[in-house]
């Protein structure tokens, strides 16, 4: 039988992978400082637009969503660790028995157990829900539920990453009752086990979260109120939290750092390798980025220390490829791009595309895209292609995304995740939402993300990711740019933050100095 810990030979193959010790398994106690009450207002990016596990997509959606879902499982120092699943072991390579928690009730008073978190296993499957999560879990074979309190799943093949997936809004459970009653609108009407209960959703204006006095974790969360107010602008963000009238605002202006942090009011947290940037292309025939010559072209045309200093003011680092600085799988040596125009021309004339060349780039009001997208536009001028670039909002560009329809994807970036796999195999295996959202398939790159999930030791999966990186720039579907860092502004009256390497504000554990 493979014990719990024989895991560990199947899954070190990152240290992201290794699984904690039972004894360090325990919920912690609260804080003795940690002082019960109050409401804590924070200044986020953009609206969370729905609070549905299995099709949210973007950071607030998703960091909103696990303030009133909990997750099966979760991250600590890096490691999987317990969460709804209390304990779990692994009798073969493709077998994995989870126990749950006992005793958890959904807001709405139904019960946990083993039948829902099939639930909503099988709705993220079901391609009538139209989920972005169905790629982050296509190695599931079959799913059971054992009894009450044990969920059986078996994988198609053995796969080092196979959990990790649930440690964010793929692994959020929640109420089969409320599901089948809002159907689609649960996103409205969420009902989980987590430490917050929705009581207030107005788009664009304020997510109102109140404290759920039943939770599970005793003592947690502190504080009775969350508010997330959507303030897109920068200056805005900023000028708020030095007022006092928000206490934490996330994404801090780039162009600031630097001076802010030496500010007294506030104090600036920062993560280094919070996410990597991209523009994407669609192949699909209508699209110039059918043309693998037209893409390789970006990969030497665009000035990625221009990008690095306009876009981010210098902060972060230049990137090559999508496997973040931290991971065992980076290589900070892997440089194989230099700015050479000429070349691009070259690439461009070989393309066999009809000049002019022109392709849209719809853009979201972010402002570290909109000056990437322009940068990349006069880099693109430069080889004779025109980029439009054309404003959308949100749900627009979403919708874009998802019917394929997207000519190329300036707004591209993808957010850390404790394996590469999690987010690689859903932008390149033939299986995954986004590259099929960009018409992408491979079955060389499906055969690297193969191995790098069977893979049982460390350097095997690193040789098949340092692999899967060359392919990804040869294909040129994705045109790496830049690893970002996280930054968050916080009031020093709010205690218990830690910055968590996804950037997501786990809301239980703050709370506030009188």
């Amino acid at each position: 039988m493979f014990s719990r810990r024989s895991v560990l030979s199947l899954s070190a193959a990152s240290t992201a992978a290794l699984l904690l010790p039972k004894s360090l398994c325990a919920q912690g106690s609260a804080p003795a400082a940690a002082k019960p009450g109050g409401s804590l207002t924070a200044a986020i990016f953009a609206d969370p637009l729905t609070l549905d596990p299995h099709l949210t997509g973007n950071l607030q959606g998703r960091a909103t969503t696990r303030a009133v879902h909990d997750t099966l499982f979760t991250i600590r120092e890096g490691r999987l660790a317990p969460g709804l699943v209390e304990s779990w072991e692994q009798p073969d390579e493709k077998t994995y028995l989870l126990k749950l928690r006992q005793g958890i009730k959904f807001h709405d008073g139904t019960p946990f157990d083993a039948e829902a978190v099939k639930f909503n296993i099988d709705r993220i499957r079901d391609k009538d829900t139209g989920s972005i999560r169905g790629g982050e879990i296509t190695a599931l074979d079959t799913i059971e539920a054992v009894d009450a309190n044990t969920v059986k799943m078996t994988t198609k093949y053995p796969f080092a990453a196979f959990l990790f997936p649930f440690t964010d809004v793929t692994g959020c459970i929640g109420s089969p009752t409320a599901f089948q009653k809002h159907g689609l609108d649960y996103g409205l009407h969420p009902s989980g086990t987590g430490p917050f209960k929705l009581a207030e959703y107005s788009k664009d204006n304020r997510t109102v979260l109140e404290k759920n006095g039943d939770y599970w974790q005793e003592g947690k969360p502190y504080l009775d109120q969350v508010i997330l107010r959507p303030v897109p602008t920068d200056s805005t963000r900023l000028s708020e939290l030095r007022a006092g009238s928000v206490l934490i605002a996330e994404a801090l202006p780039l162009q600031d750092i630097q001076r802010l942090r030496a500010a007294n009011e506030f104090v600036v947290s920062e993560k280094p390798g919070f996410r990597w940037e991209y523009f994407g292309f669609n192949l699909r025939d209508q699209y110039p980025g059918k043309s693998k010559a037209f893409r390789q072209a970006f990969q030497w045309a665009i000035d990625r220390q221009a990008l690095h200093q306009v876009a981010y003011f210098g902060t972060g680092e230049i990137g090559y490829d999508g496997i973040l600085p931290g991971s065992p799988f980076y290589d900070p040596n892997y440089k194989p791009f230099t700015r050479d125009v000429d070349k691009a021309k070259r690439l461009i004339e070989d393309s066999g595309l009809d000049t002019p060349i022109v392709i849209g780039a719809p853009l979201q009001p972010d402002p570290v895209k909109q000056r990437a997208t322009q940068i990349f536009q006069a880099n693109a001028a430069e080889i004779g292609v025109k980029v439009n670039i054309e404003q959308i909002d949100s749900a627009g560009y979403r919708n874009m995304l998802r019917e394929g329809n997207m000519p190329m994807d300036a707004q591209g970036w993808w957010g850390y995740r404790p394996d590469p796999d999690q987010y690689l195999a859903i932008l390149l295996g033939s299986e995954g939402s986004y590259a099929k959202y960009h018409g992408y398939s491979n079955p060389e790159m499906d055969k690297l993300i193969q191995a790098e999930r069977a893979g049982r030791t460390e350097e095997e999966r690193r040789d098949a990711f340092r692999k899967i990186s060359a392919l990804m720039n040869e294909d040129a579907v994705y045109v790496p740019w830049h690893y970002s860092s996280d930054f968050k502004g916080l009031n020093p009256k709010v205690k218990g933050f830690h910055h968590a390497a996804d950037g997501i504000i786990n809301f239980a554990e703050l709370w506030l100095e009188a």
